[in-house]
C-alpha cells in the first residue's frame, strides 16, 4: 500500500512540474509572443527561372526550380497534443503503416475528426493564449522528396500556401520552425537542412492554437495543409521581392510606374550585379532599362525604378489591360536569375466623398465569396475559380469580397486576369469576444504584435494585384490601438489604395480616422439616411456585407440600388454571400444530400446549423433564383419607356469604361404573353455613363382589348475569355398596353343547371361538370368533368408558408402562429345560397377563424359551362399589433396526374412581391416537379407571382385552368405546404426529408409577404411588402380544360 502511495506521489510530482514547465515554457501554440519561428518575412507571388524567355511564359508547375510536394503523404491522426507521435519527425521514424492522405487538404474531409461550424464564438472557453484542453487534434505528416544535384549551390526555400491553424516543421530530423495564420504562406529557409538526393519532410499540425483566438470566421472549422507545398531554389544572389505600383497620371492617360525591387546576397563576397526591368504588351517590349548596384555579401537592398509610359492600355474590372513586367538579375554575361509579373496601370483614390478608379466613381456591384468546396472543403481548384469569375461575368458581378481572409494566389492572378474588382481582407476576427473595449484583442497589448503580422503578411503578399483596389484590415474584431496602427502602416506601406474596416470609429475610446471608406455591414436605408448621409462628406459608403441571403432570401434589391443610383456618395456593396457552403453526404439508401452544421457532432459542441447556407448559388455552383434577380439588378444597361405610346424610351449605359457599340440591342412583342413579332435595333453608340432617347417608329401597338409588353436582350456581338459572342448582358420588359378589361369572365356558356340539396350535401350539375358541397363544412368536395374528380381533398382557405430563414429570423415561427392557426382553426357560422338562376348559382361559406378577430368567407358561382369562379375575403377586425399574414389564399390538393403546369405570369424562375424585377410577364411551361426549388434546409419555395392565368393537365391536354381575376399567384407541389414546415424550431432537416406525394398541392393566392433580405436574425421584409392585417378580397376562376 505505501509503495502505491509513493508511486501516486512520484506522478503528482511530475504532473505539477509539466504544468509550472507549462506556464513558466508555454509551447509556441499557446504563446501569444511567438507566432512564428524561423520564417522567412513575407514577399509578392513570384517564381524563379534561369532565363527571361522562361518567366515570360511563367509556367512555374514545369519549371526546373521549383518541386512540388503536393500529392500523397503519411498520416497520423491523435486527438491530443500528449497523444500525438512525440519523435516522428525523427529520420528512420517508420511511418510504413500510417495512413495516406491527401496534401492539399483538409483531414476532415478526408475521413478524420469532424467539420464543426460556428459563426461566431469559440469552441473552448475564452481564455487566451490557452485553447481546447480536452480535445485538441494533431495531424503528424511526413513525406520524402529528392532534390537535384544542381540545386547543391543554391538557397532552398520551403513554401506552405496555409496551414491551419498551426504547425512545426522538420526537415532531415532537424527542428526548421513553426509558423501560425491558416491564410498566408508561410517560408522557411532549409539551404542547411537540405542535401542532394532524397530527404525526409515531417510536418505536425494542431488545429486549435492561440491563432485561433484571432481566426474567428463564420465558415467551417477544417484543419491541415490547405494549399499548395512545394520546395524552390534560387542563388545565393537573388531578387527577394518586388513591389509594381502601376498608376496613372493626373488625366488618367498615361501610365505612371513606380517599381521597388528589393535584392539579397546571401554570398560569401560583394556581388557587382545589373538588374533588367521590361514591361510588355501584348505586341511585345514597351519599356526597358537597366540599374547597376554592388552588394556586399550578405546584404540586401532596394533598386527604384519610375518611368512614364505613355497612353497605356488602362485596367479596369471592364476592361483587364495586362502588362507583363520582367526582371532580371545578371552579373555580367551570367543570368542570375529571371521571375516576372502581370500588372495593370490603374488609380484608386478617393475624391470628394467618391471612390474612384481611373477617375470614375464605379459602383462596386459585389458578393461576398468564402473559399468553399463541396466535397474539398477549403482547398481550391483552379477550375473552381474559374467558374465562380464566369459566374460573377455572366451575371454582372464586378466585385468580390474576400471574406474573410486572404486566398489562394492564383485567385488573384485570375481576377486581375479576367476583370473583378476585390476588396482583400485580413485573417483577423474575433467576434466571439463581443466588441466591448476592455474584450476585444485589438485593444489588448499583447495581442497587438499578432494583428500587425497579419496585416503585412496580406499587402506584402498580395500587393502587386491590380484587382485589389481596397485593404480591409479584418472583420468584426472590435476595435483598438492594433487596428489604428495597422491602418497607419498600409497607408505608409502602400499608398495607391485606400483601407477600410468595418468595426473602425464606432467604439467610443478610438476615434482617430483609420478606414477610408464607411463600411458599415447590413445598415438599413433609414439608418444610412440618419447616420451616413451628410455627416461623411470626404468618404464614401460602400456595404462590406448587404442583402443576406440564408435561404429563400436576397428580397428587396433593387429598392436598396434604387437608393444607390440616387445617392453619390453610395457606391454598392457585397452580398452576403455568394455559395451556400454546404458539404456532400449520403444518406443510408445512399441519396447524397448537402449538409450543414451540426450534421456531423459531437454534441458537445455548439454549432449555428444552416446559418452556413447564406448563398445565391448552390454548393455546386447551381444558381439559386435569387441570383436572376441580382444580374437584372446589378446589369449595366437599362431602358426605360419615357411615353408608352409614342414608344419613346430611354437606353441608358451605366458601364463606366464601356461604351455600347459591343452590343446588339433585340426585342420582343408580346402580345398576351406571346411573341407576335420581333427585330434587332440599329447600334448604338452611347458613351459611358451616358443616355440615349430614341424611338421604336416601326412598330404599332393595335388598338384592341390585349395586353402587350415588349422584352428587350442586349447581347454582346463577340466573345470575351468567359462570356460567348451572343450572350444576353442586359434585359427589360416594359408594358405598353393593359388589357382594356380585367374581367376575365368573358362567358358563362349555355346550358342548364341542376341543383339539388340533400342532407349534408348540395350538387350542382350541367351537363358535364357536377360540384359537391358539405353543407357541414362549407367547402366543395369534389368538382368533377367527365368522370375525372380534379379534387383529392376540400379546398381550404390559406395563410401560412413554411417559415424562410428569414422568418425564423426574426422569430415568424412564433409570432404569426396564430395565421397558421388560423389556415387550421376555421369555424364555419354559415354557409348558404344566395342566388340560383338557370346560368349560375351563388353559393358563400362565412368561417370564424378562432385564433383571430376575423372572419374569412368564400363564394363560390358556378356558372353554365361548368366553369366555377371563386372570391375570398378575409375581414380583419383586430388589433394592428397582431403579425403580419404570411400569404392569403387557397389550397387545393389535386390528383398527381396533373403534373404539367403552364401559366401567364412572372417566370420562369420564383418570384415573391420583394423579388421579381428579373421575373418578366410571359408564358412559360414547366412540369411540377421543376416548379420546386430544393433549398437545403426545406422551406417556402417555388412561388410565381402576378399570373394572369395557370394550367394544370395532364399527359392527354386535358385539366383545369384558372384565371386570376385579374391576377393570382400561385405555387404548386407534390407535397403539402406542411412538408416543408418544421415547426417552431428548424429540426436540422434537408432536402432528402422532402419525399413527393402522389397529389399536387396547388396554392392560388392573392400574395404573399416578401421574403425580407436585411439580415436573417430580426430584420422583417420591407413595410411595403407585408401583409399587413386588415381587409382583402381577390376572385379567380376555374374552368375545365377538354
Amino acid at each position: 500500500m505505501k509503495r502505491k502511495q509513493n508511486q501516486l506521489s512520484i506522478i503528482l510530482i511530475v504532473l505539477v512540474a509539466q504544468l509550472i514547465n507549462a506556464q513558466q515554457n508555454p509551447p509556441e501554440w499557446q504563446n501569444l509572443s511567438v507566432f512564428e519561428v524561423n520564417t522567412l518575412a513575407p514577399r509578392a507571388t513570384f517564381y524563379v527561372y534561369d532565363t527571361e524567355e522562361e518567366a515570360l511564359q511563367n509556367d512555374y508547375r514545369n519549371s526546373d526550380n521549383l518541386i512540388s510536394l503536393n500529392g500523397t503523404w503519411r498520416f497520423h491522426f491523435a486527438e491530443t497534443p500528449e497523444t500525438r507521435p512525440q519523435d516522428f519527425y525523427k529520420t528512420g521514424y517508420n511511418v510504413s503503416d500510417w495512413d495516406k492522405i491527401a496534401v492539399p487538404g483538409d483531414w476532415q474531409m478526408q475521413g478524420y475528426d469532424f467539420p464543426l461550424y460556428v459563426s461566431a464564438g469559440y469552441t473552448h472557453e475564452i481564455n487566451p493564449p490557452l485553447v481546447d484542453a480536452v480535445y485538441n487534434p494533431v495531424g503528424s505528416y511526413k513525406r520524402n522528396f529528392n532534390l537535384p544535384e544542381n540545386w547543391k549551390d543554391q538557397r532552398v526555400v520551403l513554401h506552405f500556401g496555409a496551414v491551419n491553424s498551426a504547425f512545426y516543421v522538420w526537415v532531415n530530423g532537424k527542428k526548421v520552425g513553426y509558423d501560425e495564420d491558416s491564410k498566408t504562406p508561410s517560408e522557411f529557409d532549409i539551404t542547411s537542412f537540405v542535401k542532394s538526393g532524397e530527404n525526409e519532410l515531417a510536418v505536425e499540425v494542431y488545429r486549435w492554437s492561440d491563432g485561433t483566438y484571432l481566426e474567428d470566421q463564420d465558415f467551417w472549422r477544417l484543419s491541415g495543409i490547405e494549399r499548395d507545398v512545394y520546395v524552390y531554389a534560387t542563388p545565393k544572389t537573388y531578387i527577394a521581392d518586388a513591389f509594381f505600383k502601376a498608376g496613372l497620371d493626373s488625366t488618367y492617360t498615361d501610365g505612371v510606374l513606380d517599381a521597388s525591387v528589393s535584392l539579397a546576397n546571401e554570398s560569401a563576397k560583394t556581388r557587382t550585379l545589373q538588374l533588367q526591368l521590361k514591361i510588355y504588351d501584348d505586341s511585345g517590349a514597351v519599356y526597358e532599362t537597366q540599374k547597376e548596384i554592388r552588394l556586399s555579401a550578405s546584404a540586401k537592398d532596394t533598386l527604384r525604378f519610375q518611368h512614364i509610359l505613355k497612353e497605356v492600355k488602362v485596367w479596369s474590372a471592364e476592361h483587364p489591360n495586362l502588362y507583363t513586367a520582367t526582371l532580371s538579375l545578371a552579373e555580367g554575361s551570367n543570368t542570375l536569375m529571371a521571375t516576372s509579373f502581370k500588372i495593370g496601370f490603374r488609380s484608386v483614390e478617393i475624391k470628394g466623398g467618391k471612390l474612384l478608379v481611373n477617375g470614375k466613381p464605379i459602383l462596386l456591384k459585389g458578393v461576398n465569396r468564402h473559399e468553399h468546396d463541396q466535397y474539398t472543403g477549403h482547398v481550391i481548384t483552379e477550375e473552381s475559380m474559374i467558374r465562380d469569375i464566369r459566374l460573377f461575368k455572366e451575371n454582372n458581378i464586378n466585385a468580390v469580397r474576400n471574406s474573410h481572409y486572404p486566398n489562394d494566389p492564383l485567385w488573384y492572378a485570375l481576377c486581375d486576369e479576367y476583370g473583378i474588382y476585390m476588396v482583400d481582407e485580413a485573417n483577423l476576427e474575433t467576434h466571439g469576444f463581443g466588441y466591448d473595449e476592455d474584450k476585444t484583442p485589438a485593444n489588448k497589448p499583447e495581442f497587438a504584435a499578432m494583428h500587425q503580422d497579419r496585416l503585412e503578411a496580406m499587402v506584402e503578399t498580395n500587393k502587386n494585384h491590380a484587382s485589389v483596389i481596397i485593404w480591409s484590415m479584418g472583420n468584426e474584431a472590435g476595435d483598438g490601438p492594433a487596428f489604428v496602427d495597422g491602418y497607419h502602416w498600409i497607408k505608409n506601406r502602400d499608398t495607391s489604395r485606400p483601407v477600410q474596416y468595418e468595426r473602425a470609429e464606432r467604439g467610443k475610446s478610438f476615434q482617430e480616422p483609420h478606414t477610408d471608406i464607411i463600411p458599415w455591414m447590413y445598415a438599413s436605408l433609414d439608418y444610412i439616411k440618419n447616420n451616413y448621409i451628410g455627416k461623411y462628406p470626404d468618404r464614401p459608403f460602400i456595404w462590406c456585407e448587404y442583402a443576406h441571403s440564408m435561404g429563400n432570401s436576397t428580397g428587396n434589391l433593387q429598392d436598396l440600388w434604387d437608393f444607390v443610383y440616387a445617392q453619390p456618395q453610395m457606391q454598392g456593396g457585397f452580398i452576403w454571400d455568394w455559395v451556400d457552403q454546404g458539404f456532400v453526404k449520403q444518406d443510408s439508401t445512399g441519396t447524397k444530400y448537402w449538409t450543414y452544421g451540426g450534421d456531423y457532432g459531437p454534441d458537445r459542441y455548439r454549432n449555428d446549423a444552416n446559418f452556413v447556407l447564406n448563398g445565391i448559388v448552390n454548393p455546386d455552383r447551381t444558381p439559386h433564383p435569387a441570383l436572376a434577380e441580382v444580374k437584372h439588378v446589378y446589369q449595366n444597361v437599362r431602358i426605360e419607356a419615357l411615353d408608352t405610346e409614342s414608344l419613346k424610351l430611354n437606353l441608358i449605359n451605366r458601364f463606366f469604361f464601356t461604351d455600347l457599340e459591343g452590343f446588339e440591342i433585340e426585342y420582343d412583342l408580346l402580345r398576351d404573353g406571346a411573341v407576335v413579332s420581333s427585330n434587332n435595333l440599329e447600334s448604338f453608340n452611347v458613351a459611358p455613363q451616358d443616355s440615349l432617347v430614341f424611338k421604336l417608329n416601326a412598330l404599332q401597338i393595335p388598338e384592341d382589348e390585349h395586353e402587350y409588353f415588349i422584352n428587350f436582350n442586349v447581347i454582346t456581338k463577340t466573345a470575351s475569355p468567359l462570356l460567348p459572342k451572343g450572350f444576353v448582358v442586359a434585359r427589360e420588359q416594359i408594358l405598353l398596353k393593359k388589357p382594356s378589361s380585367n374581367n376575365r369572365v368573358n362567358s358563362t356558356g349555355k346550358g342548364k343547371l341542376q341543383v339539388k340539396e340533400l342532407k349534408n350535401a348540395l350538387s350542382v350539375k350541367t351537363d358535364a361538370v357536377s360540384l359537391n358541397f358539405d353543407t357541414q363544412s362549407g367547402r366543395l368536395k369534389s368538382y368533377v368533368y367527365k368522370d375525372q374528380n380534379y379534387l383529392k381533398e376540400e379546398p381550404r382557405l390559406n395563410f401560412w408558408r413554411a417559415p424562410t430563414d428569414n422568418d425564423f429570423g426574426n422569430n415568424y415561427q412564433k409570432r404569426g402562429k396564430l395565421w397558421k392557426d388560423a389556415s387550421e382553426k376555421q369555424q364555419l357560422i354559415s354557409f348558404k345560397m344566395l342566388s340560383k338562376t338557370r346560368d349560375s348559382v351563388v353559393v358563400e361559406s362565412v368561417y370564424q377563424l378562432d385564433t383571430l378577430q376575423a372572419q374569412a368567407t368564400t363564394r363560390f358561382v358556378m356558372y353554365a359551362d361548368g366553369s366555377l369562379k371563386i372570391t375570398n375575403r378575409l375581414n380583419y377586425t383586430g388589433s394592428e399589433e397582431v403579425a403580419e399574414i404570411p400569404r392569403f389564399g387557397m389550397n387545393f390538393i389535386l390528383p398527381d396526374v396533373y403534373d404539367q403546369v403552364s401559366w401567364y405570369g412572372r417566370g420562369p424562375h420564383e418570384n415573391y412581391q420583394d423579388r421579381k424585377e428579373s421575373a418578366f410577364v410571359g408564358i412559360y411551361e414547366s412540369s411540377v416537379a421543376d416548379l420546386y426549388f430544393p433549398y437545403i434546409r426545406p422551406q417556402e419555395n417555388g412561388y410565381r407571382t402576378e399570373n394572369r392565368w395557370i394550367s394544370l393537365t395532364n399527359d392527354s391536354g386535358a385539366g383545369i385552368k384558372i384565371v386570376g381575376l385579374p391576377v393570382v399567384s400561385f405555387s404548386a407541389h407534390h407535397n403539402y405546404v406542411s412538408d416543408f414546415d418544421p415547426g417552431e424550431w428548424k429540426q436540422q432537416r434537408h432536402i432528402t426529408d422532402i419525399k413527393p406525394r402522389d397529389l399536387i398541392s396547388l396554392n392560388i393566392d392573392y400574395k404573399q409577404t416578401g421574403v425580407g433580405g436585411d439580415n436573417s436574425w430580426g430584420a422583417k421584409p420591407h413595410k411595403k411588402y407585408r401583409l399587413l392585417p386588415g381587409d382583402y378580397q381577390y376572385s379567380f376562376l376555374i374552368k375545365p380544360i377538354n
